[in-house]
């Protein structure tokens, strides 16, 4: 259910020589445009402010209502006044959480008295040490998944309850900060994340919280001699079936992997003994990670720009994809490359992107009227491209819009493959065939295209086979690295798989890991084909 505030109703006090005083209720758009960015508000009434408002530098006096921070797509917001009175503040965080956090900030204290809710999204704490950014209690992920930073130690009050919970995954991240409060409820999935820092989280006694106890906490970055986790005065201050919630993730000086948790009689947590998965989809040992790292593992780049370069002056490469090409990450990844390694520094090597946003492999070979890199640009046939272009060496990167949505078979996919390869012997190109990668990011092999994926990437397989093209299997190589960074084992041994977010954005276009994942592995085709 959607809140539904109607919209501002405003009155305006004038007071000579001080912050404009304004009261407010409503939905404000941008409350910065309505009445200025140092405005002291006092709520008469539920508020929302929405995505367009930045930074509030004034003094807000809840006065027994609800404050809701609403950036909608992901703007940063800082509060940087003091929050006071009887009433409750909410942080709806937008779509890119990690980028665009919002901020409790300035010198003085909060002093409201009630929740602050992180419904979703990220909200940094960065008040003074010892300043109270979190007066009462506080309750991370109430809609979806959300995280709580410090950035200054002590941040939240020590009286204050804190949950974490009930939707997405929730995460208190220290970030090397100390931090103590009253107690700890956990009605969601959880990360404590101790950061790069020495850092001491102190709990009071939680055997009286009622956790869900389907769900589990994982501890990461913990160096039992340098970091403290503790729950009351004693070892009664968790109870049985809490204490075997809590898993920490990669201890520093024990063995890899998640390990229980055990309390001391002074209440202090360590790592206990090691998890084993249960049932897991795939081999998680030591041996199968490593097998599965010489996929992706590899330097490409360094090759292809490094001294011993395959790569002649004057030569041509030019990208042919879709949206993934079109981007114009990876393929800028290596032209920057080309352009500033030993080997190549100074060649005339020319890059040209060949990428159609939205192209299929059909439409990919005929070209397009628009949507061609640059912008929307036209683009020739494949054919008329090499010949145009002068294209020596041709890297074709298609098939995921065949899968997804568009209406390709298994016939016309391949057609479409052997037509590029005939084109570029005809054209004497040297040509590299590039399979898709994903479609979503799960690592079991649930996302809902991948049988048809796998269908698709066998017949890009074959064709190259069949007609002695350099192959770059970058599925193969996906799902290895996915399967090694993807896959989290929690303490009660089941496995859980993020999703979009480790490769690509949103389970299709690469992230920055996985643009430099694309750039190494095309590379390494590159040189491959150059060497044969």
């Amino acid at each position: 259910m959607k809140r539904r505030i109607a919209l501002a109703a405003v009155c305006v006090m004038a007071i000579p020589a001080l912050a404009r005083a304004v009261d407010v209720s409503g939905k404000h758009l941008s409350a910065n445009a309505d009445f200025g960015d140092a405005a002291n508000y006092r709520l008469t009434g539920d508020t929302i402010f929405a995505y367009a408002t930045g930074n509030i530098t004034g003094d807000i006096d809840l006065n027994g209502f609800t404050l809701v921070s609403d950036t909608g797509g992901g703007n940063r917001r800082t509060f940087s006044g003091a929050i006071r009175g009887k009433g409750a503040f909410e942080w709806l965080g937008g779509g890119v959480p990690q980028v665009c956090p919002a901020t409790l900030a300035g010198e003085k204290p909060n002093t409201f008295q009630g929740v602050l809710t992180v419904s979703r999204g990220v909200l940094d704490l960065a008040k003074p040490a010892g300043v109270d950014a979190v007066p009462g209690d506080l309750v991370i992920g109430s809609a979806g998944s959300a995280s709580i930073r410090l950035v200054n130690p002590n941040q939240i009050n020590d009286a204050s309850n804190v949950t974490l919970g009930p939707k997405g995954i929730c995460s208190l991240d220290l970030q090397g900060n100390n931090e103590t409060f009253a107690t700890l409820t956990i009605t969601a999935h959880a990360v404590i994340d101790m950061g790069g820092k020495p850092a001491t989280l102190a709990v009071g006694d939680s055997s009286g919280r009622s956790w869900d106890l389907t769900k589990t906490v994982t501890v990461r970055n913990f160096r039992p001699d340098k970091d403290s986790i503790t729950f009351g005065k004693n070892g009664k201050a968790l109870t049985s079936g809490q204490l075997a919630r809590i898993g920490f993730e990669n201890p520093a000086g024990l063995a890899r992997g998640l390990y229980t948790a055990q309390i001391g009689s002074d209440g202090r947590l360590a790592p206990g003994v090691l998890v084993k998965p249960a049932n897991p989809p795939f081999d998680v040992s030591d041996d199968a990670r490593a097998q599965r790292a010489k996929l992706y593992e590899v330097s490409g780049l360094a090759g292809l720009a490094g001294k011993d370069t395959p790569l002649k002056d004057g030569m041509t490469i030019g990208f042919f994809g879709d949206s993934i090409t079109w981007q114009n990450g990876y393929v800028g990844a290596i032209d920057t490359a080309i352009r500033a390694g030993e080997g190549t520094k100074g060649k005339a090597v020319k890059i040209v992107n060949r990428g159609i946003n939205g192209a299929d492999v059909a439409g990919l070979f005929k070209g397009s009227a628009g949507g061609g890199f640059p912008g929307n640009a036209p683009q020739k046939s494949f054919a008329d491209c090499l010949v145009a272009d002068k294209i020596d060496l041709a890297v074709v990167f298609i098939g995921i819009n065949d899968v997804w949505w568009g209406k390709g078979t298994p016939e016309t996919f391949e057609k479409g493959l052997r037509d590029f390869v005939a084109a570029a012997k005809a054209n004497k190109t040297t040509l590299v065939l590039a399979t898709m990668t994903v479609h979503g990011e799960l690592p079991d092999g649930k996302n809902g295209d991948d049988p048809k994926i796998e269908r698709f990437v066998e017949i890009n397989r074959r064709v190259a086979k069949d007609t002695g093209t350099v192959l770059v299997d970058l599925r193969k190589a996906y799902v290895a690295y996915l399967q090694n960074h993807n896959a989290e084992v929690r303490v009660d041994g089941t496995m859980h798989f993020v999703g979009a977010g480790v490769l690509t954005y949103d389970g299709v276009h690469p992230s920055a890991k996985g643009v430099a994942l694309l750039a190494n592995l095309i590379s390494q085709g590159l040189c491959e084909a150059l060497r044969k």
